[in-house]
């Protein structure tokens, strides 16, 4: 089924690329060094008392609750829910990354939780795999300007002086700068297991 220029088609997030627009602001492993998915429960029931609700979508529990949503519904499962207005929305690039309309957060979820096959929107346009994307596009920038003799002697005053030069170069980035499991949270075998016994 088509809906203005996009397809439903299932889509395996494990052995696809995907090119994000996040910071420290929307990610909570982008802020801490770690995805919360991997928190055990105890764990991230610490974080959030600690931290409270105030980070927005990098607050602990909001991929976590996310995730427990989803999978309550059988979300990636299910092929009616992209027929909503709030679909995830993909666009392939010429650079093999697909990007984003609508539905970032639930993509990488599900490609953390190595779930193998999810329903999105991808658009059917053949010009939309023309162009990179645009966490490609800056890498080449910076490559360009990394190599004028002024940016590589400002880069190696910032080792000498310990900073880091693998900073966020802003909040368009791919998954470099992530880091996914091959091994599934073990949390969510009991939720699943705890959501199907409701459902008997």
């Amino acid at each position: 089924m088509s809906i203005l220029g996009y397809e439903v088609k299932s889509v395996n997030p494990t052995e696809n690329n995907f090119s994000y627009r996040l910071g420290q602001y929307d990610c909570y492993a982008l802020r801490k060094g770690v995805c919360s998915l991997y928190l055990s429960e105890e764990e991230a029931q610490k974080v959030k008392e600690k931290e409270g609700h105030c980070i927005g979508e990098s607050n602990v529990m909001f991929c976590r609750d996310l995730a427990k949503s989803l999978l309550n519904k059988d979300y990636f499962n299910t092929p009616r829910f992209q027929e909503e207005v709030m679909s995830i929305k993909m666009h392939i690039r010429s650079c093999g990354h697909y990007t984003f309309t609508d539905g970032q957060h639930r993509t990488c979820i599900a490609k953390h939780l190595n779930i193998s096959s999810i329903f999105a929107e991808v658009e059917k346009s053949e010009w939309s795999h023309e162009f990179q994307c645009p966490a490609c596009y800056q890498k080449e920038e910076q490559e360009i300007e990394n190599r004028k003799l002024v940016n590589k002697i400002k880069n190696m005053a910032k080792k000498l002086i310990n900073k880091s030069t693998n900073e966020l170069p802003s909040d368009i980035i791919d998954e470099d700068y992530m880091e996914f499991n091959k091994e599934t949270p073990k949390w969510t075998s009991q939720y699943i297991s705890e959501r199907d016994g409701k459902h008997d």
